[in-house]
């Protein structure tokens, strides 16, 4: 019986040093060049299906297509709407879109136009659809300063002091408005054509309107009206009622600049930030609990502080504010289906070596997850305590006729 048992503890052993003898051995080619191939196939089809329903270059192709169903007046009630729908989601993914629907002769007359047509086939839900495409036309630097010049604001301020605005249409024109007013070369036409004020009564129409964006782009708007001398003849030709209004911004930004990280405020920069500045403390403060929990000695709880800390600062920053901030810039510049396949493919098989960045994090900071959980909630509480425009949705301002016929339930 001892004799098994020892040829059993040999071959044990041997097995054992086989298998250290065949971890420590290098891995072949074979070994390195089949997952990386196995990930690139996947990385094909991804990038084939993503390409081929990407809405905006599907939008921007069959541009006309759209364009004659949303110009004719017999279009039926659900097919504007779904036209109009798909419009607006493919101008939200691609620039080249915005300016095409620009360019296209009669197309933003027709929209201008549906804000108050009282054609059958015209329901809330187009008009809602039909102002969210001008607001993302206008949110292209490149095209603010064309809508100006064709007098797009007119009608646009002219809506939002009107009382049968509907709240939804009121807080998208005035997005849009604020987009406008970014352009320098627009600000005396657009103060001459009454922006403060009609800003003003929209965000004093109702509490479900108020928005920090609109407020921190009056504020900014008036400063630079009342500080600039360039303005001053401007300013001295507005109504009273308009000064007034100006002056009364201009002492708000004025005391708002005293405040900490004023400059950044209210803004996507500002929020970006602040949610850097919170998952970096709380890396800091799940470094500290976690270390005084298990009692580590001091040089550990403050390699632990640090080092989730950076890890939880320097994440986001490079994953939100570089890989997905240049993610989005190319991908609404890209505007073939090659282009996206290209996109697509290449962002998917750059995500095969971030398991190898994980797995660095994690020996670095073991600590990291902890901390990103409580640095998110510090965020996510700190903008329900600002009622920041992050947590405001549209749905609010939708009222039933508006929510029913938004999805094209209704004929």
């Amino acid at each position: 019986m001892d004799a098994v048992n020892a040829a059993f503890a040999k071959a044990a052993a041997r097995s054992a040093a086989q298998e250290a003898a065949a971890d420590a051995a290098p891995p072949t080619v074979l070994q390195r060049v089949l997952p990386l191939g196995l990930w690139g196939l996947v990385s094909l089809n991804i990038g084939a299906f993503l390409s081929q329903g990407d809405e905006g270059v599907q939008v921007l192709i069959y541009l006309e297509e759209f364009t004659g169903q949303v110009m004719s007046p017999d279009t039926s009630r659900r097919e504007l709407i779904e036209r109009l729908e798909r419009v607006s989601r493919g101008a939200s993914l691609n620039d080249s879109l915005k300016l095409a629907v620009l360019d296209t002769p009669g197309l933003t007359d027709r929209l201008l136009e549906l804000f108050t047509s009282d054609a059958k086939n015209v329901s809330p839900a187009a008009r809602n659809h039909a102002a969210k495409v001008l607001e993302y036309v206008g949110s292209l630097p490149e095209a603010q300063l064309e809508m100006v010049a064709r007098g797009v604001h007119e009608p646009v301020l002219a809506l939002l002091r009107a009382d049968g605005t509907s709240l939804y249409l009121r807080k998208t024109l005035a997005a849009l408005a604020c987009h406008l007013t970014a352009a320098p070369a627009n600000v005396p036409t657009l103060v001459r054509a009454g922006v403060v004020s009609a800003l003003h009564e929209e965000q004093e129409s109702s509490t479900k309107l108020r928005r920090q964006k609109v407020q921190v782009a009056l504020r900014r708007l008036c400063a630079r009206l009342a500080s600039a001398d360039e303005h001053a003849a401007l300013l001295a030709s507005l109504p009273a009622h308009e000064r007034a209004l100006v002056e009364r911004y201009a002492a708000l930004e004025a005391e708002a600049a005293l405040e900490p990280l004023h400059a950044f405020r209210a803004t996507l920069v500002e929020s970006g930030v602040l949610l850097y500045l919170h998952t970096a403390a709380g890396g800091a403060a799940w470094g500290l609990a976690e270390s005084l929990y298990q009692r580590r000695p001091v040089a550990a709880l403050v390699q632990n502080v640090a080092r989730t800390a950076l890890v939880t600062c320097f994440v986001p920053i490079c994953l939100v504010g570089g890989v997905v901030s240049t993610y989005n810039a190319t991908n609404r510049k890209t505007d073939t289906v090659e282009e996206k396949f290209a996109l697509y493919f290449t962002a998917c098989l750059a995500l095969y070596p971030a398991r190898f960045v994980l797995e660095w994090v994690e020996r670095f900071a073991p600590l990291w997850l902890g901390g990103h959980i409580v640095g998110f909630a510090s965020f996510f509480a700190w903008t329900l305590y600002t009622e920041s425009d992050l947590l405001k949705s549209d749905h609010g301002l939708l009222d039933k006729s508006d929510a029913e016929t938004l999805t094209g339930q209704k004929k």
